[in-house]
């Protein structure tokens, strides 16, 4: 049964321990360093409850009937692959497509391996049935879960069994009713909103035994016992004079954070993947897990680039540099990257194709191509922002000026031809807090890294990349030439 944003809030005050700024966290509904983004995702609960979105973002639970999130359905045709893309959308642009974490990530991920839940099934443990088990369970109560999947970065040049320092994530003991983990996991990103954590494989396990112990997957309870969320310094100004003055990082600031485990029990009931390397480092190829987590993010981001366009166009239009052919042609561009972005979404829908496992999976190679692509061109969106409002961004004062005592001067000393000074400012805080506020900042390393080192993701691209046809195209004309050459008497 789909949640309201009011007991999402409830099933925060867990007495999990979150820590910030040297202090451990109250309660992150309202501490004014966290408490934005939880009512943020509390705004995406309470839409599902909507009569104006409420059928585009539920569909009936097929084991209880009650509606559930759509983002938990496993796809069968390219109709409902269209239907929960859909419904990416609308939260995309609830957001403005700069919360990146938003609760059906998450879903869409864990929907793909209950979908391929036979692959974790071992000779002696049929932990296939622990994923399909807790993916409904996870359906049917709405919750919230965000993952880790990252090891500590100590020396890059040795495998995560080989570090000095033995800080990663690992199993440390073994019993009849599960085991024991100790060290830690990053980036947790929305952790400190979430109700379940998903421990992942990470995707670089060196393929032999000696990482066994670090070759897992599980779920487990945010407020477990021995669980730590260390939360980077939050983004939301603490001394802001308006709301206004910030007005997405008070809002979209989903939180980054490093997760310790400190001698937590894991039950096997919750083990997908217990001191395996070989099924850790196939899972995300084998399990489709990567399109389908690529189809809700590439979805987001195209939410982003037209919010980012738009507000370049309308910072344009507020001064009427739109009518010079330089600035024309910088917004053609962030145009032709918004429409060549939709392209390849489409693309991805309409050249999908069935899984081994009965569902319908997005092509990976135009999904894989948009999420490359898009870290530079986000940069340039932003640099065109910046660009584009100039100086009018350093000067622009905090619109709680307009209630002090010099609000007559900002009224009078802030307009535009086309713009009064009012509506001036909320553009000009808008524009900031996109393009140049540590918000800002946080969005562009996101978008590059979220999905791994861009250049390892193009190795990897390229390598996966089925280049057979290709070779055999040149083959062909070479073949076709020496032919040509043979008729020619030469």
């Amino acid at each position: 049964m789909v949640r309201t944003g009011k007991q999402y809030l409830e099933s925060l005050r867990d007495g999990r321990a979150v820590y910030i700024d040297g202090e451990r966290v109250r309660d992150v509904t309202s501490d004014p360093r966290l408490a934005g983004a939880a009512h943020t995702v509390a705004e995406l609960y309470d839409m599902q409850h909507d009569s104006a979105f409420a059928s585009d973002l539920t569909y009936s639970s097929p084991k209880s009937g009650n509606p559930v999130a759509l983002s938990f359905i496993e796809p069968r045709t390219r109709e409902e692959l269209e239907r929960r893309g859909r419904a990416f959308a609308i939260v995309a642009e609830k957001c403005s497509g700069l919360f990146g974490r938003t609760p059906d990530f998450m879903n869409a991920g864990l929907a793909a391996i209950a979908s391929a839940s036979e692959i974790f099934n071992t000779e002696t443990r049929a932990l296939g049935e622990n994923v399909r088990r807790y993916y409904e369970d996870m359906r049917e109560r709405d919750l919230t879960m965000t993952h880790i999947q990252v090891n500590p970065q100590v020396d890059r040049t040795k495998a995560v069994s080989q570090q000095s320092h033995d800080i990663a994530l690992k199993a440390v003991k073994e019993t009849d009713a599960g085991f024991y983990v100790q060290g830690m996991r990053l980036v947790g990103t929305l952790a400190q909103f979430s109700n379940e954590i998903l421990v992942m494989p990470s995707v670089v396990v060196t393929n032999d035994d000696s990482a066994a112990d670090y070759a897992l997957a599980f779920a487990v309870s945010v407020a477990t016992p021995g669980v730590k969320i260390i939360s980077r310094p939050t983004l939301i100004p603490q001394n802001a004079g308006h709301f206004l003055d910030h007005p997405l990082s008070s809002r979209f600031d989903e939180g980054d954070a490093t997760i310790v485990f400190d001698n937590v029990f894991i039950p096997w009931e919750n083990a997908f993947i217990y001191r395996d390397v070989e099924r850790c480092n196939r899972l995300y190829k084998q399990s489709f897990l990567a399109e389908h987590y690529t189809h809700q993010t590439q979805t987001r981001a195209l939410a982003k680039a037209e919010f980012m366009a738009s507000l370049a166009i309308y910072i344009a239009k507020s001064t009427k540099i739109d009518a010079f052919p330089n600035v024309q042609s910088q917004l053609a561009e962030l145009l032709m990257f918004v429409e060549g972005h939709k392209g390849m979404l489409a693309q991805a829908i309409a050249t999908g194709s069935q899984t081994p496992f009965g569902t319908f999976a997005p092509n990976r190679w135009p999904l894989h191509t948009s999420q490359l692509y898009f870290y530079e061109r986000y940069d340039k969106m932003i640099n065109a922002v910046r660009a584009l409002a100039a100086g009018g961004l350093v000067a622009a004062p905090s619109y709680a000026e307009f209630g002090g005592e010099i609000g007559g001067i900002i009224e009078q000393y802030f307009a535009t031809s086309s713009m009064e000074s009012e509506k001036r400012i909320r553009m000009l805080r808008l524009a900031w807090d996109a393009s140049v506020s540590g918000f800002s900042g946080r969005q562009s390393l996101y978008e590059r890294f979220y999905q791994g080192d861009p250049v390892r993701r193009a190795t990897a691209y390229y390598r996966d990349y089925p280049v057979e046809g290709m070779i055999q195209r040149i083959d062909d004309v070479l073949d076709d030439l020496s032919v040509r050459a043979k008729q020619m008497g030469q």
